[in-house]
């Protein structure tokens, strides 16, 4: 297994793997290969999490290699399996609700949490009102500054969406810190890297509140997210026309609709949630995640309308198969279709509705149809951490 970084690491037999993105919801962060043949049991995720829910024994199982395996990811990657082994046995696992919060500036700094899952929003009280400086998804870690300088906590942190982090307390932090000075280096870059952040933060607000619009909206838990700049957006809804002619006839999004702040509008399309609404309730298991990361549809559909009902944010429609319009050149040869100047109707099928939307033309090697079609470069894909960074800097 090869993760970030180059850092090598070889599974034997007997030990599993690709429970980190089991568990975070997010895309892989490593990439497996065969070093010979070998055998391997595979376990959807939709099941897996089914057996630790029933099982304590596999989840505690999992949870602990989630926690090592973390660990060395995230922070310590030359730390030995016996220093991490004693780590995890000393981590708390917590869950936390959206809107919950993980601690309050002010508050005594007691402990460093790894983000398992969710996301969670960091906020300053800066002119009398609280502003979002910043926002990390499952994967990162937050509360190292406090240990580092022993002061209280310099910022509140919340939860965007259902959340869940492994809690090392001070003692435990501390003592990796001390007995790897690598890892100590590097939180202190870290360190220095977000005091920089903040400062530029507290002299551009307009940024945190754009951040805090896009959390209102849900991007909390989202991995991918069409976003428009309406500064350069001109109305001609290629997007959509693009997004149609790819699927069959029917677009996977609403431009127009969906809110708009400061110029940055979210419009009615899929999010590509870590954990997805839509998947939950899935009779036939259609609703799957691309390796990629792209949430899609398959043919197994039955139309049952579960998935739709589920989302939270409407960007799933029961639609009918189209027949695809005729061409000019069958027109002009056999007087059938649509005639030149005259607007396209797309005849519906007799087929029963089915569930469709956006899957990010994972099967496009140029990437999504609407992002491509757009003439003034108005319509991007982007992860939330992205455009978060992407705030900062325009501010």
């Amino acid at each position: 297994m090869e993760a970030g970084g180059g850092q090598k690491i070889d599974i034997a037999e007997g030990q599993f793997f690709g429970e980190i993105s089991l568990l975070s919801g997010r895309r892989r962060a490593a990439t497996v290969r065969a070093a010979e043949s070998c055998v391997l049991l595979e376990s959807p995720r939709r099941e897996m999490i089914k057996l630790m829910n029933s099982y304590a024994d596999v989840r505690r199982v999992v949870d602990e290699h989630f926690i090592i395996r973390t660990l060395r990811a995230t922070l310590v990657p030359e730390a030995p399996f016996e220093e991490l082994h004693e780590v995890a046995k000393a981590a708390e696992l917590k869950s936390y609700k959206a809107g919950d919060i993980l601690f309050s500036e002010g508050d005594e700094a007691d402990s460093v949490h790894l983000i398992r899952s969710g996301s969670v929003s960091i906020s300053k009280r800066i002119g009398g009102r609280d502003i979002v400086t910043s926002y990390l998804a499952a994967g990162n870690y937050v509360g190292e500054m406090g240990l580092l300088g022993n002061a209280n906590r310099s910022a509140t942190v919340c939860a965007t969406v259902a959340t869940e982090s492994i809690s090392l307390d001070a003692v435990t932090f501390l003592s990796m810190l001390d007995r790897n000075p690598g890892l100590r280096s590097r939180v202190q870059k870290k360190v220095r890297e977000r005091i920089s952040e903040n400062l530029r933060m507290e002299a551009q607000p307009e940024a945190g509140d754009i951040i805090t619009f896009l959390m209102q909206q849900g991007l909390g838990e989202a991995t991918d997210v069409l976003l428009i700049d309406e500064s350069l957006c001109i109305g001609c809804d290629h997007c959509e026309k693009a997004c149609a002619e790819t699927h069959g006839g029917t677009s996977r999004l609403d431009r127009a609709a969906g809110p708009t702040y400061a110029q940055v509008h979210v419009p009615t399309s899929c999010r590509h949630c870590e954990d997805p609404h839509c998947m939950k309730d899935c009779p036939p298991d259609a609703i799957h995640r691309a390796p990629n990361g792209e949430v899609y549809i398959a043919d197994s559909c039955i139309g049952c309308g579960n998935c739709e009902r589920n989302c939270p944010y409407d960007v799933i429609q029961m639609a009918s198969a189209k027949e695809k319009p005729t061409g000019l050149l069958t027109w002009m040869l056999t007087g059938s279709g649509t005639a030149p100047g005259q607007r396209e109707v797309a005849a519906e099928t007799a087929s029963e509705k089915k569930a469709v939307k956006c899957d990010m033309c994972k099967d496009l090697s140029g990437g999504p149809a609407c992002v491509r079609a757009c003439p003034t470069g108005a319509a991007i894909r982007m992860s939330p951490s992205e455009f978060v960074t992407l705030a900062k800097r325009a501010g």
